[in-house]
């Protein structure tokens, strides 16, 4: 076995790199080592560098993928691209390379919501806070979710209480989420020889009744984990803490000031003319609109971005720019989100998943409780993996984005950030996919299963912003047509939005009389 380890200068890491066996050669990754790492080959990079991985992948049979769990960058938005864009890159090309197994590294706070009152395991949802450090882990788990089921790459997850050693759990107060290092060594050894296939899942808790989440499917015959340390010497020394309590939601306000962040492009440049005769608009995009109103237009009768009149205004803001994106909330009562980068393998993630987590951050900043969200649908990818050999395909049935674009696992992410922010602060995130924009002057000669116009697409984000009608903080729905394919009902959309859909395009389908 030639094993790689990521966040490698970790207390677990060094752990089991000491715990392996002689004939296991062992590549320890990280962005930085505190002290040598006895037994094994070390290099110091990102993951999120291409050439990097190439290097370190080399002759690797099997991953132990700590780095979304311990390896923290200079900033957020670095740290987050490590843990989502670096994953990314790690699984596909250990898919590729033939690299046996993964093993990835998580946490069992995202339960922590549930814990107090409920014995959460396995086969719950998790509940991940906007935390950095959740954010990495769990959007992590997202992605090598995907890739394990498109690719079948074994991929074992393992969601891990608060690891300690002795002399940690010696001069603190006992924390019910404490694992003893020894125990999560044991769990990442078993895992590198159980047979298994496809994505699992195991929580890898400490001994006895006191543990945060017990030990449940980890403990029957498959896996077989039985933890021997349960502290109970450091019982007496706990402290009490209080239940977990979600923050106040944020209040809504009467929205009059709306930024629109990716407005340079065709769905922002028809939501401008959309919006502007109801409210004061700031239009963002990371180029100038004078510069951006003489590209070509992206398809078709697709409308061009023009210089706004006041009391409205264009600023440049580049989504991936943290302080840009707050600096253009300042003074907005609502946000609207299209921006979108589709092809290039960096920038995808930069504005598709940091994007989103930027835009968050600005709206919990101010207080601005409404976010409007867009993307594309996720349910196209072919064959079993997704969902093309089936009809009638609602809502909120799980994405299906593949992984060979990267447009949409990216997007995906940034939905999930969406989703986790909205649900922890009590905002209020309509998030609208599409598929296809049709200018109705301009027919092409076949119309998606999931198709709208310009402006009916525009009107649906108009409607989100005045919508009082969703059932929770985040809700997710198709923007489409009437038409008679009967693929993907817009019935949601047009319940929670109050949105009723102008354009059908029924040249396109309609059988020609033939007289």
């Amino acid at each position: 076995m030639h094993l790689l380890i990521t966040g490698a200068d970790s207390l677990l890491a060094r752990a089991l790199i000491a715990a392996l066996p002689a004939a296991v050669t062992v590549r320890a990754v990280d962005a930085a080592f505190s002290a040598p790492v006895p037994g094994a080959e070390t290099l110091t990079g990102h993951l999120a560098d291409t050439d990097f991985l190439t290097a370190v992948l080399a002759d690797v049979t099997h991953i132990v993928h700590l780095a979304p769990l311990y390896t923290r960058l200079g900033d957020d938005n670095a740290s987050l691209e490590e843990a989502t864009r670096g994953s990314y890159q790690l699984a596909n090309a250990a898919a590729a390379a033939g690299v046996q197994r993964i093993l990835l590294g998580s946490t069992l706070d995202f339960f922590a919501p549930l814990w107090d009152r409920y014995l959460a395991d396995e086969s719950w949802r998790p509940r991940p806070q906007p935390t950095l450090d959740q954010l990495c882990t769990y959007l992590a788990e997202v992605t090598l979710r995907e890739v394990a089921r498109v690719t079948a790459l074994p991929t074992l997850c393992l969601r891990l209480g608060a690891v300690v050693d002795d002399g940690y759990a010696a001069s603190h107060a006992y924390d019910r989420r404490w694992l003893h290092v020894e125990d999560a060594v044991a769990a990442l050894l078993r895992g590198l020889e159980v047979e298994m296939a496809g994505w699992r899942v195991y929580h890898i808790a400490a001994a006895g009744e006191r543990t945060r989440v017990p030990v449940a499917q980890a403990g029957e015959e498959a896996f077989g984990y039985q933890p021997r340390h349960d502290f109970a010497a450091r019982w007496a020394s706990e402290v009490a803490t209080p239940d977990f309590q979600r923050p106040a939601p944020i209040p809504a306000r009467p929205i009059r000031k709306v930024v629109v962040f990716g407005a340079g492009g065709p769905l922002g440049a028809a939501l401008a003319e959309e919006l502007a005769p109801h409210y004061t608009v700031r239009l963002t995009d990371v180029k100038p609109v004078e510069e951006l109103m003489n590209i070509p237009p992206q398809s078709p009768g697709a409308p061009l971005p023009v210089p706004p009149q006041p009391p409205h205004e264009w600023q440049v803001v580049d989504v991936r720019d943290p302080a840009q994106v707050y600096a253009a909330c300042a003074g907005m009562d609502a946000i609207v989100n299209v921006s979108v980068l589709r092809n290039d393998p960096v920038d995808a993630f930069r504005v598709n998943t940091n994007g989103a987590f930027n835009v968050m951050a600005a709206a919990l900043a101010h207080g601005i409780q409404r976010v409007v969200h867009t993307g594309p649908f996720m349910l196209g990818q072919r064959g079993g993996t997704g969902y093309d050999w089936d009809t009638f395909l609602v809502d909120d049935i799980p994405p299906r984005p593949g992984v060979w674009w990267v447009y949409l696992p990216s997007k995906l992410l940034g939905q999930e950030i969406c989703r986790i922010f909205a649900e922890h602060y009590g905002l209020t995130v309509p998030t609208l996919t599409f598929a296809q924009f049709v200018n109705p002057e301009v027919l092409p000669n076949r119309i998606s299963t999931l198709a709208v116009s310009w402006m009916d697409a525009a009107n649906a984000i108009h409607c989100a912003l005045t919508t009082d009608e969703l059932s929770s903080p985040y809700e997710y729905m198709h923007i489409g047509a009437d038409t008679p394919l009967g693929v993907f009902p817009n019935q949601k959309a047009k319940r929670l939005l109050n949105w009723q859909p102008r354009d059908d395009f029924r040249e396109v389908y309609t059988r020609k009389n033939s007289d």
